[in-house]
């Protein structure tokens, strides 16, 4: 395995430890950013060439959805490292009082943003991996779980909210089994991931079918809607 794959995986694993902050504790949330950010500038260094081809060669429809989200999520990353930086609680010579209200308003925002963006963002480049997910019974639950993530994303979470500061203050249950908060951010992940595959399939013009995966899932969706309804806090 590459080491520019390794790095992927690792930052990948930490996202979903950042996105479990009341799991794992705030100390740990801010010790698991700093070895994010870290695995960040190691994942800029081994991509460094990409920079250099921005002005280069034709851009397909593919390869500017592509360089958009790669370029809001560059973006929406820095931003949500700088302004954990000016919060920081374990840091307190890093913390800058007078930016923390504004502070707290992007990293609720850019937070809930980068993980959306990274899902799609792995669904272009690992595309191998999402195209698996076909009419078998892995596929199906894969399919399913993704489901989930949606219905988790929509109606349980609410994290269009987030994103877009409707909801200027994240509810998180402290109660939830911690289990739970795992499968629920990888389900969404997964999701995500999912979307970027079949939007990479349409853009190069290779969807001459219907989804089928994605069928599942939506079809998952409404189902997990339906029969688990929406917690209370949801939406």
């Amino acid at each position: 395995m590459s080491l520019r794959r390794i790095v992927d995986i690792l930052m990948t694993i930490a996202l979903m430890l950042q996105m479990s902050s009341q799991v794992t504790g705030q100390e740990a949330h801010e010790y698991t950013g700093i070895a994010m950010f870290t695995l960040f500038l190691i994942h800029q260094y081994l991509n460094r060439r990409w920079y250099g081809a921005l002005l280069k060669g034709k851009y397909t429809l593919l390869r500017s959805f592509n360089t958009a989200i790669s370029l809001t999520l560059l973006t929406s990353f820095i931003t949500t490292a700088f302004s954990g930086i000016i919060m920081s609680e374990n840091f307190p010579a890093l913390n800058i009082e007078s930016l923390t209200s504004f502070a707290r308003l992007a990293h609720l925002s850019c937070s809930y943003l980068s993980f959306t963006l990274m899902g799609i963002h792995l669904g272009l480049h690992w595309g191998i991996v999402a195209g698996k997910i076909k009419a078998s019974w892995p596929g199906i639950l894969a399919a399913i779980l993704a489901g989930y993530g949606l219905y988790v994303f929509v109606w349980v979470n609410n994290v269009a909210s987030y994103i877009f500061l409707v909801n200027e203050f994240a509810f998180l249950d402290y109660d939830k089994n911690p289990a739970l908060v795992f499968l629920e951010n990888v389900a969404m992940m997964s999701f995500w991931t999912l979307t970027g595959y079949q939007v990479s399939k349409i853009l190069t013009g290779k969807f001459r079918r219907p989804a089928i995966s994605m069928g599942i899932a939506i079809l998952a969706a409404l189902a997990f809607r339906v029969v688990l309804g929406v917690p209370e806090g949801g939406f």
